[in-house]
């Protein structure tokens, strides 16, 4: 499944209630689609951690248009569940990730000739011309 609508409609055949009352979780959950475009954006926050981030962000739980109180972990896990199958935790996320120099903060984009320091403030889309030294450079 890939569209929070489907979830939210989903998630309001199971919980009562509209699917209006579930979107903005559901939509938050797939959110990052819009940074990486493929199914990896899933490894950000559908996992064990995203469960908990997303209690963070919603509460621990929300009341639907009939007014039944609905636990926003079982909406989490629901949608999780509904994409991959079952609830993977961060490390399982991230296990084969290689680990590289700039992750542990080892190497610092550097302003390339000319540009201001300001730039370092600036959104990654604004300051996407930047240096990065040599040894941090893939090979």
């Amino acid at each position: 499944m890939s569209n929070p609508v489907v979830h939210a409609e989903r998630s309001a055949r199971k919980w009562g209630g509209s699917a209006s009352d579930y979107l903005a979780l559901h939509q938050w959950f797939d959110a990052t689609k819009a940074h990486l475009p493929d199914h990896r954006h899933r490894m950000l926050l559908h996992n064990s951690f995203g469960m908990l981030l997303a209690e963070e962000v919603f509460g621990a739980l929300i009341h639907n248009s009939t007014g039944r109180r609905v636990f926003v972990r079982d909406l989490a896990a629901l949608h999780i569940i509904e994409d991959l199958g079952f609830i993977p935790t961060v490390y399982e996320c991230f296990a084969e990730l290689p680990l590289q120099p700039w992750m542990a903060g080892a190497c610092r984009a550097f302003p390339r000739q000319g540009l201001p320091l300001s730039f370092l403030s600036q959104s990654s889309a604004e300051s996407a011309d930047h240096a990065v030294p040599a040894s941090c450079e893939s090979s």
